[in-house]
């Protein structure tokens, strides 16, 4: 596969021809043009769409995200399997959904976005800042997708929802041991680089967005 012009490509990872047929005409709303492709990713795309099902499906989310904070990826299951769904979504998949719902459910989420079809940037620090710290690197109160804080995660920056689930209260106040975040509120325990909830009284984790440094800035990206 040539993939020296993918900047106006929707990605097709995957063999479904009813499908391919049906997002076909979704790129060409879009003006994209629809690529297959399998194995390792060799150029940047604003969509991609990954089939779940396949022997490589879950690998070629990461590598997608890896290669590109600002691409839409999209993943589907033709069988439910919730397990396949959370890592798909740990993986960094924008939209996970049943194979009848991704045609519908992908064309709302690009209309949300826009003509360019990439996630949206908000700044949020200012990189020197970021310079030598571990752990918490800072808080932001007003965001588009509410409070934050920004977190050193292994080599990368998240941004997690700074509101504890359970009341609310401002877990960048709390600690942070061994990448697990304790509410200062109630003890509430999550895993800071995935959102994820590991004791209660919370019954469910924390939203969780890539975080970029790039121009002097730290970015907030999300879809």
């Amino acid at each position: 596969m040539d993939t020296t012009g993918l900047s106006d490509a929707l990605v097709f990872v995957g063999a479904d021809p009813h499908l391919r047929r049906q997002l076909q005409a979704l790129a060409a709303e879009r003006g994209l043009a629809v690529v297959e492709a399998a194995g390792d990713p060799g150029g940047e795309a604003p969509v991609v769409v990954v089939d779940l099902g396949l022997a490589g499906g879950l690998q070629a989310v990461r590598a997608w995200r890896a290669r590109s904070v600002d691409t839409v990826v999209a993943a589907y299951l033709a069988v439910p399997d919730r397990g396949r769904w959370e890592e798909a979504e740990r993986a960094g998949a924008d939209l996970v959904v049943n194979r009848g719902a991704l045609v519908r459910a992908l064309r709302r989420l690009l209309h949300d976005l826009g003509p360019d079809a990439r996630r949206r940037r908000f700044p949020l620090l200012d990189a020197a800042e970021v310079a030598g710290r571990l752990g918490l690197i800072g808080a932001v109160g007003t965001t588009p997708v509410g409070p934050l804080a920004v977190y050193r995660a292994g080599r990368g920056l998240v941004a997690v929802e700074d509101r504890c689930p359970h009341a609310g209260a401002c877990l960048s106040q709390g600690a942070l041991q061994g990448g697990v975040l304790t509410c200062p509120g109630h003890g509430s325990q999550f895993l800071v680089a995935t959102g994820e909830r590991i004791r209660g009284p919370a019954d469910q984790g924390l939203r969780c967005y890539p975080a970029v440094e790039e121009a002097g800035r730290v970015w907030l990206v999300w879809t």
